[in-house]
Order: C-alpha cells, then structure tokens, then sequence
C-alpha cells in the first residue's frame, strides 16, 4: 500500500512540474507570437510603402509584366498556388490563376485585341456591361473587370466578400477595390 501511495504522489509531483513547464513554454511562445505580429505590422507599415513605389511604367505590357507588377504590387507572393487556366475557355489566349487563401483567388487572362473570336466577344461585352460574366447558365463569373485597352482580364474572386450586399468597410472589400485600381493602372 505504501508502495502505491508513493507511485501515486511521485506521479503527481511529475505531473505537476509538467503542467507548470507546458504553463511557461506556452507563456514564452505567446510572448514569441506577440513580438512577432508587432514586427510583421511594422514592416507592413514599410512594405506597404514599398508597393506604393511600384508603378505599371517599370513594366513590359506583356500578360507576364502585368503578373509581376500585381505581384510586386502585393496582391499574391510566390507561396500562392499558381494554376495555368484554359484560357481559351473565355476566348482569350492565355490564363493563370493564384490561389492566395481559401477563400481568395485572381485570376488573369490575355486577350488578342486584333482576333477575338465570338466567345471573347461576348465575354468583352458582358464584363463591360456588369463586371460579370456567364460561362455556364447559372453560374455568373463575378467581380470581373477589363482592362482600359481591352487586352487583360482579372477575376478578383474573394469568397468573404457578399456579391449582393458588400461590406464596404471591410478590409477584404477594400483589398478588391485597391487591387482593381491598380489592374486598371497598368499600362492604361
């Protein structure tokens, strides 16, 4: 019986000196956590002065110039996921999705100003018409925008942000609102 009592107690004795390491290793990883997110916003506070810099005339009018000056304007890094699209799905020539998040992905797509098929056509119109577009009835393509020359499309699909009823103070509203301006920006 003693022999139990002694397991027991050497047992609570271990059991609490864990409880109080675990206590303190999660009290120091709070801490790490906390420095951590002030340093990220204060160099947030810098990149985001860094993107500010970044203008369209650096750039090459080319659908991979476009790709890189919204890169380096902020809108995705190279951790997106990078996905080739058929592009020929919506008549133009080529496409490329970044998934950024869950719930955020755009999408870019080049057209041939000088050949567009039926298809671009309709696209063209229709994203001209609404900032949408119908690939399969009932299903609308949103938050589509055209490019001012008519050569680039970008898809700002952002699922938090409502189609019907936008938040519009909301930051990922007006993380859509800053990335249109500057796809409009570019090369315009």
């Amino acid at each position: 019986m003693k022999k139990i009592i002694s397991a027991l107690l050497m047992a609570s004795v271990i059991a609490i000196s864990a409880a109080g390491c675990g206590y303190n290793d999660a009290l120091e990883q709070a801490s790490k956590a906390n420095q951590q997110t002030t340093s990220a916003s204060q160099s947030s506070d810098s990149t985001s002065d860094e993107t500010s810099k970044v203008t369209d005339a650096d750039y090459k009018d080319t659908f991979d110039g476009l790709c890189s000056y919204m890169q380096d304007k902020g809108y995705y890094t190279d951790k997106a996921v990078k996905t080739e699209m058929d592009a020929s799905f919506i008549g133009a020539k080529q496409g490329v999705k970044y998934s950024i998040s869950n719930n955020l992905a755009i999408e870019f797509y080049e057209y041939d100003t000088t050949k567009l098929n039926d298809t671009a056509k309709e696209i063209v119109k229709e994203v001209n018409d609404s900032n949408s577009f119908t690939i399969i009835e009932g299903y609308p393509v949103n938050a589509a925008y055209l490019s001012n020359n008519g050569k680039y499309l970008m898809i700002y699909n952002d699922t938090k942000i409502d189609k019907d009823n936008p938040k519009k103070d909301s930051n990922e509203y007006k993380a859509r609102e800053n990335a249109v301006e500057d796809f409009l920006a570019f090369k315009n």
